[in-house]
């Protein structure tokens, strides 16, 4: 008798611990700072058209930068970094750089493949970053008019996405453009950094 009831206790306390293990483990930090490693449930927002806010923004940088652009200017579009790490990014970063740098395309302007430039700085599987202290020392004149590099943060319920259109020759600082995102679950996805590296 006593056997049968040793095991049902013994399992109540396993699942307890393992419980209790759970609850700690989610309820440590702030969820805003650990939905980057997707550790934080949260109720999802209903995403934004990616696309089309990438979209809409790099016409805005059109729009605002046009005195300095020309139909012959060449853009160097970068990923969209991380603002607490500017070397890094995630998959979100890398697709905004991405869709940024199409819709420039779409508009007419050539645009300069990041990926070919050994002096852009390379972080594999987090891509290409350019800062404006760089833009002339690294060679950068040479090889592109106008750069386009941005950041984004991330709040408990929204991305913050900031972009800089940048003269490549004086660093000067010529559109700028700054958008939300709401975090639904495609966003939430993209934000998460890959186990594997």
């Amino acid at each position: 008798m006593n056997n049968i009831l040793i095991f049902p206790i013994f399992t109540l306390f396993l699942l307890s611990v393992t419980l209790t293990g759970c609850i700690h483990r989610y309820a440590f930090g702030d969820c805003t700072q650990r939905i980057k490693t997707g550790e934080c449930y949260q109720t999802f927002s209903q995403d934004a058209d990616l696309t089309m806010t990438s979209f809409a923004a790099a016409d805005h940088l059109m729009r605002n930068g046009l005195m300095d652009l020309s139909p012959h200017s060449r853009l160097l579009v970068t990923t969209v970094a991380d603002i607490d790490n500017l070397t890094d990014s995630t998959p979100l970063g890398r697709l905004v750089g991405e869709q940024l740098a199409v819709r420039f395309a779409q508009k007419g302007y050539t645009v300069t493949e990041a990926k070919l430039y050994n002096h852009i700085i390379l972080m594999p599987y987090r891509g290409e970053f350019v800062l404006t202290r760089y833009l002339r020392e690294t060679g950068l004149a040479q090889t592109a008019d106008i750069a386009v590099a941005g950041t984004y943060a991330v709040g408990k319920d929204t991305v913050y996405v900031t972009l800089k259109m940048l003269d490549c020759q004086t660093s000067k600082v010529i559109a700028s453009h700054a958008y939300t995102l709401p975090i639904g679950p495609n966003t939430y996805t993209l934000l998460q950094r890959p186990t594997w590296w």
